[in-house]
């Protein structure tokens, strides 16, 4: 009886010396699993850079489609005179920032109409009848209109370049 006790208690004994843990097969699966998944997570994806071309842009000269008029007495030496002058401007954007540029054009209108008219006050009579005199008026014109339509924004984004005559009346 104490074989069979013996004999009873030696299988319970291997059964509980057998039982210690998971077989590593099971173990090396599992770290695999939990590897593969930390290394997913763990590393961000590769990413590929593909350099695109920035588009070349043109430089295009706009002409304003409305026109400053303006109506003066300018200095005379005797009597009154009246003059009235009229005219369109270009200016010199580049193509993509045409909107932008006619945008400060709009929000400038009132103060380039005021310059004008200022500029052409403080002339004589002689000299907006002369040739030269009107060269002079035109190069004065386009310094202010861009200074006035232009200057405000950082970066610059346009530039006045030309004047172009509607009307030049004299009395």
């Amino acid at each position: 009886m104490s074989d069979d006790k013996k004999k009873d208690a030696d299988p319970k004994a291997e059964e509980g010396k057998k039982k210690k843990g998971l077989p590593p097969i099971v173990m090396i699966a599992v770290g695999a699993i939990v590897g593969g998944a930390g290394v997913v997570f763990a590393i961000p994806p590769k990413t590929v850079e593909v350099k695109v071309e920035e588009p070349v842009y043109e430089i295009v000269d706009v002409k304003h489609p409305d026109s400053i008029k303006v109506t003066f007495n300018p200095r005379t030496k005797a009597g009154k005179g009246t003059a009235r002058v009229e005219f369109k401007f270009t200016y010199r954007v580049r193509e993509d920032l045409e909107e932008q540029a006619f945008e400060q054009i709009k929000a400038n209108w009132e103060q380039a109409n005021s310059n004008a008219l200022m500029l052409l006050r403080k002339r004589s009579m002689e000299e907006l009848q002369s040739e030269t005199g009107m060269q002079i008026l035109a190069a004065d014109l386009i310094d202010d209109l861009d200074r006035t339509m232009f200057a405000t924004a950082e970066p610059r984004i346009a530039k006045v370049v030309n004047v172009i005559w509607k009307d030049w009346l004299f009395q």
